[in-house]
């Protein structure tokens, strides 16, 4: 008499079999897992890597520029760069410029660098001079805002307690529980918005506008070869295309005098002619990017 086959075998070659695929599926997880950590940790690497280059890149851009504003001479608007024995001056010969007017240059790597003379900027310490104030009306704050800010900016930065027609002492800004005024020069350009209303009158944008063609420095005279275009046009009272005949002449020769200025672009900029220079001050700005 024959036995019925049983089917214990069966169910539990099936059972094996479902294991093997569950196992194989968390094989196959495991695998995905450990390849996107590696991956990840290549990727934090890679840029990690990137990022040290730059910063390398930087350094040497930025030791290479002041090793040759020590060493080379300037014209009235940039570094003459030259190229031959260091020890034989004379014999150099020149083989390019460095402008110090802002310029953007490119240096090693993707780094990219300018050097900004700062007689060419405005400086927010010389509230009676029209430069700064010329700059705020160019980025749109209203003129008796301004006229009120460069009284206020005024009395901020003076030695005295004395109160200026619209202007504000240290009992204005204890009275607003404000920091009392320095009565010294600022620090940075940025610090003329804790003068008494500024910070009101100039929103974000104006001072995205405003900061690169601002210096704390007190500039020797007004260097028209080596101002920026935006503070160009805002002293003459002009768009900035109105002043690309003065920019281009400064390429070709030094501008030395309000009559040039006027007859290049048909404005005349309410200036003391005696602070006028065609010399770059000492004050260089080095920006790296």
């Amino acid at each position: 008499m024959r036995r019925p086959l049983s089917s214990k075998p069966r169910h539990a070659a099936g059972f094996v079999l479902v294991a093997v695929l569950w196992a194989l599926a968390a094989l196959a997880l495991l695998a995905s897992y450990v390849d996107g950590v590696v991956g990840a940790e290549v990727e934090r690497a890679r840029l990690a890597r990137a990022a040290l280059q730059q910063e390398l890149d930087q350094g040497a851009t930025e030791a290479t520029v002041l090793f040759l504003l020590a060493t080379e001479q300037q014209n009235h608007r940039a570094l003459l760069l030259t190229a031959g024995d260091a020890a034989a001056v004379s014999a150099r010969q020149p083989v390019g410029e460095l402008g110090v007017a802002g310029q953007a240059y490119a240096g090693l790597g993707e780094t990219v660098f300018s050097v900004q003379d700062e007689g060419g900027l405005a400086s927010v310490n010389l509230p009676d001079e029209p430069a700064l104030a010329a700059l705020l009306r160019q980025v749109g704050v209203p003129r008796q805002q301004v006229a009120r800010a460069m009284a206020r900016l005024r009395d901020y930065v003076d030695v005295d307690d004395a109160l200026s027609l619209g202007g504000a002492e240290r009992f204005e800004y204890q009275r607003r529980d404000l920091p009392s005024p320095l009565n010294h020069h600022l620090p940075a350009p940025l610090g003329m918005s804790r003068v008494l209303g500024v910070a009101d009158a100039v929103d974000g944008r104006q001072w995205r506008q405003l900061l690169p063609v601002l210096t704390s420095r007190l500039p020797l005279g007004y260097n028209f070869n080596t101002m920026r275009p935006q503070l160009l046009a805002a002293l003459l009272g002009l768009d900035q295309a109105a002043v690309a005949p003065l920019l281009a002449a400064r390429d070709e020769r030094p501008i030395a005098s309000l009559a040039e200025v006027a007859a290049l672009t048909g404005a005349w900029p309410d200036l003391d002619p005696a602070l006028v220079t065609a010399v770059p001050s000492n004050s260089l700005r080095l920006g790296f990017w």
